[in-house]
């Protein structure tokens, strides 16, 4: 678990990603938390990624995790790494806030969690991370938090991105 002032960014694990499948009810009672209807635009990647997951046990501080706002007990995204640090020490995060816990710092909260959790396995030398190449408000957390665009990277999925890069200090 990672510990921010106001969230609480907890692993998915068996239960949580069972819970996940089973509907936001049960996720609600198994996590004792409040969940929004629409907790993520992601649901589609949770079963890929528990795949994953399940099939590569170092993953399992490098993946998927849920992100609680403490004050409130509510779900407000998720949130974490694509993958254990390459050979490089690189790691990428990736995170979301539900829309009406937007511009009040959870994001920038959640992406310094991130970070910092990062950063504290010797492992990892640089974090990364990719936003769409336009002016908004994910590439202004990255540059808040230190990251600078390197480059531009054209993703067949996602078209035109912008890399963003933070080394460890």
């Amino acid at each position: 678990m990672i510990l921010t002032p106001h969230l609480r960014i907890i692993s998915c694990d068996d239960t949580l990603y069972d819970a996940i499948r089973m509907g936001n009810n049960t996720l609600a009672r198994v996590m004792g938390v409040n969940v929004p209807k629409k907790w993520t635009e992601f649901r589609d990647t949770f079963t890929p990624s528990y795949h994953r997951w399940k099939a590569h046990p170092p993953l399992r501080d490098w993946w998927v995790y849920l992100i609680i706002h403490v004050p409130d007990n509510m779900l407000i995204g998720s949130c974490g790494y694509k993958g254990e640090p390459d050979a490089n020490g690189m790691v990428e995060i990736g995170y979301e806030v539900i829309p009406s816990y937007r511009e009040k710092g959870l994001g920038t909260e959640t992406a310094k969690g991130l970070l910092d959790h990062a950063f504290q396995h010797a492992s990892v030398r640089k974090v990364i991370a990719h936003t769409l190449a336009e002016e908004n408000a994910s590439g202004h957390i990255l540059e808040k938090l230190g990251f600078a665009q390197t480059e531009d990277i054209n993703d067949p999925d996602e078209g035109l991105l912008w890399r963003w890069e933070i080394s460890r200090r």
